[in-house]
């Protein structure tokens, strides 16, 4: 059996089995995101039911917060797994990291990826609910998008949000990276590209709506499978859009910058980090580079002097705006950065 279906998700694990057996794999480590973690063990035990019997089976603990977050460097120093069995997201676009090398190329490991859909549903009251809000803004045209987890009932709540009166649109993915209406916390441009008056995300959480906001300022409506409501997100996107404008007009003086740069593979990007220097440069700015694998609140301040006076984070732009937003002093994504070098409160650049 290639679907484990004693799980609220989808995880067909065919192509795992199926790429396991023809690599003549030993050894093997399931990655899942902290959401996910919970039934790695049942997921285990099924691909375990359908591999040889000498092939060893290992679950990744560590918190993975994407596919910018393999960690097959530090997997491949001690386990040395020949397969990284990665489930629930889909590949990170390399053009947003650099130089981007496929694990298998510079290492003797290579990612598998499978999706775990959820088996989730929305019924016609939420959706009911979501449209009324949306109408509020005198929302006509929604754009419809979902993590990796929803993007196969998009569809299905395009036709109930059209029987609303209202005109979904799910743009079309960026394969192989995203399905159609599949956006990622750094990585909106999918949104970006429909021409319309607000926004529908299907998933749970803040965090995915909250950038969706941040990206388009439009407003968005949380349908939520796992809560079974609609929540306005707008509200609380205006009060983050307003904190973060406050950061950067406190970078406007910053004479002296930590810019941090990310070691893990899909984070390091050494163009942008290229770009941010030059910026200063002509500015007159002095700043200092830092590595940072994972950025914590602890290794922020035990870094941090009077020297410093902001920080800009080339790894994960979600840092400043979720984690690190009450810092006393600023802590910037790429974008941000731009526009306090440059005096500008408008355009608002998130996240690059």
């Amino acid at each position: 059996m290639s679907v484990c279906s004693e799980i609220p998700y989808h995880v067909d694990l065919e192509e795992a089995r199926k790429a396991i057996v023809e690599s003549g794999a030993s050894k093997v480590v399931i990655q899942l995101p902290d959401g996910l973690k919970q039934y790695s063990i049942d997921i285990a035990e099924c691909l375990k039911s359908m591999i040889p019997e000498d092939v060893e089976v290992y679950v990744h603990a560590d918190s993975v917060y994407g596919s910018c977050d393999i960690q097959y460097g530090q997997l491949w120093a001690t386990l040395k797994p020949s397969l990284i069995v990665h489930i629930g997201h889909s590949p990170y676009p390399g053009e947003l990291a650099g130089p981007f090398v496929e694990p298998w190329e510079g290492l003797g490991v290579r990612v598998v990826y499978v999706k775990a859909l959820s088996k989730l549903t929305v019924s016609s009251d939420v959706i009911r609910e979501a449209a009324g809000i949306l109408k509020g803004y005198n929302v006509r045209t929604v754009g419809l998008v979902a993590t990796a987890q929803h993007t196969h009932i998009l569809g299905e709540v395009a036709g109930a949000l059209e029987s609303e009166g209202l005109k979904p649109l799910i743009p079309r993915g960026f394969r192989p990276y995203f399905d159609d209406g599949q956006i990622i916390g750094c990585d909106y441009r999918l949104a970006r590209l429909l021409r319309v008056d607000g926004f529908a995300y299907v998933g749970g959480g803040v965090f995915h709506p909250l950038g969706l906001y941040l990206a388009t300022f439009k407003p968005v409506v949380k349908i939520d499978p796992y809560e079974g409501k609609a929540v306005d997100m707008t509200p609380e996107g205006e009060r983050v859009y307003k904190v973060r404008l406050y950061k950067v007009m406190e970078a406007f003086k910053a004479e002296r910058w930590a810019v941090i740069v990310g070691l893990k593979t899909g984070q390091y990007r050494p163009w942008l980090v290229e770009r941010i220097a030059r910026e200063m440069e002509a500015r007159g700015k002095r700043y200092v580079l830092v590595a940072s694998e994972n950025l914590t609140l602890q290794s922020l301040m035990a870094l941090d002097n009077r020297w410093v006076q902001a920080f800009s984070v080339t790894s994960c732009p979600r840092l400043p705006t979720d984690d690190y937003w009450d810092y006393h002093k600023p802590v910037l994504t790429p974008g941000e950065t731009i526009m306090a070098l440059r005096g500008e409160l408008e355009p608002y650049r998130f996240p690059w």
